[in-house]
Order: C-alpha cells, then structure tokens, then sequence
C-alpha cells in the first residue's frame, strides 16, 4: 500500500546522514518493523555505523552537477520511455534513491563495499503538509528510535536503542491494534 515514509539517520556527532523516502508500506508493521529488525541485527547494525562515516548527500549544484546533469539526460523521460543510464548510474539509483528502497537503504549502506555513499536528502518531504505519513528517526547521537508522523511534530513514541521492544509491543503501541 501507498504509506510514504522517511527513514531518517542522525550520527553519534548530531549531523544527519540518512533522510530516505519510501513510497511503500510505512505503517509501523510494514517499515517500522523493518527499522525495528535493522536495530536488534547487532551485526549489520555495527557495519552500518562504521559505513556511516562514508555517506553524503548529493551535491546537485557542486560536485555532482555532472553527475547529476548525465544521469538526467540518461533517464527515462516516462516509466516506459527508453532508459539510457549506465550500468553505474542504475545501480546508484537501485542501491541508494529509489523510493521503493524505505528503510532497506540501512541495509545497504552496512553492506556497502563503496568508497562513498552518496545518498538524496529527502527531509523536506516529512515536514509540514508534506508528503510522508510516518518518519522513523535514528538517533544515535541520543541513542533512541523517534516514531514522528510529519518529522517536524512531536514524536508518536522514542525508545532506546538498549531497549527496543518486541515486534508485536511494537505494533501495538503504534498502531494500537491487536497482533
């Protein structure tokens, strides 16, 4: 279902590094859970910070102008028209943009072999009458997981990281729906 989301990362020193948007299934029991899983998986979670210090965002009007400026010209103009990306452009785009990607993007910056990750600032879309419904915030400057609606409101729920809770407490408390 279309539920647009934010899944968004603060670092330990309080700069975000993380503002993905997802077109897809952001209700706390679609993304919220995967945020969830992606947290108490200690492993790819400790891979993702140490990735963490590889990411920025995209430079449109700087370093990437070219980039950004190729790619456009490459892309399909309309879901069906003739897509000219190189194989480099494409999987940018499938690893690191695509809103069909949520909170999965935390997967695959832990899994990066990339000397950097170059990744869309896509904040604006939590804020105000934006577009997103639910934001997931990963703090790890506080060490806690903020549940936000439009991410300039107050947060839904925090927990902390050392405490997250079970994934049906976890639907419950958000949704407030029996698992």
């Amino acid at each position: 279902m279309g539920t647009r989301n934010l899944t968004m990362v603060i670092s330990q020193e309080g700069e975000k590094k993380v503002a993905q948007y997802g077109q897809w299934d952001g209700y706390p029991s679609g993304v919220g859970v995967g945020v969830l899983k992606f947290l108490k998986n200690k492993n790819v979670f400790e891979k993702f910070k140490t990735n963490l210090s590889k990411v920025r965002f995209l430079d449109e009007k700087g370093v990437d102008k070219e980039f950004i400026k190729s790619y456009n010209k490459n892309a399909p103009q309309w879901s069906n028209g003739p897509d000219y990306r190189t194989e480099e452009q494409k999987r940018w785009f499938a690893t690191y943009c695509t809103r069909d990607l949520a909170e999965e993007v935390l997967t695959n910056i832990a899994n990066s072999t990339d000397e950097e990750i170059v990744l869309m600032d896509r904040e604006n879309a939590a804020k105000g009458d934006g577009l997103v419904e639910y934001s997931y915030v990963i703090n790890l400057k506080e060490k806690t997981l903020g549940i936000y609606g439009h991410i300039d409101q107050e947060p839904m729920k925090v927990y902390k990281l050392d405490e997250l809770p079970e994934e049906d407490v976890f639907i419950l408390e958000l949704e407030g729906v029996d698992c």
